[in-house]
């Protein structure tokens, strides 16, 4: 079930992400990194609404193209049993980033 929905989400960032020949490793890491602070925000509390705001508000100016993308991320991420919010989350998008 986990790649599926990171299959998914990482179609939906992909289509925020510049065209290019190739999705190089520094925008399939900033994908991971976007995942990481979500499910940070989820262990802290934070509820999804706020989640997403925050995010989006972090994001570097190089990274403002993936606004778009980040309330599917949250939706994704506040679905998930809290048993799988690990590091595996963040790497599967990665990994799934870099297959595109």
């Amino acid at each position: 079930m986990i790649r599926t929905a990171v299959a998914t989400t990482a179609l939906i960032l992909s289509l925020s992400v510049p065209v290019q020949a190739q999705v190089d490793d520094a925008e399939c890491r900033k994908q991971g990194q976007i995942a990481t602070n979500i499910m940070a925000e989820r262990k802290n509390g934070s509820n999804a609404r706020r989640a997403e705001r925050r995010v989006i508000r972090a994001l570097p100016a190089d990274s403002k193209n993936y606004e778009v993308a980040i309330p599917a991320l949250v939706e994704w991420i506040y679905s998930l049993p809290e048993d799988q919010l690990t590091a595996e989350v963040s790497n599967a998008l990665y990994q799934a980033c870099l297959q595109q």
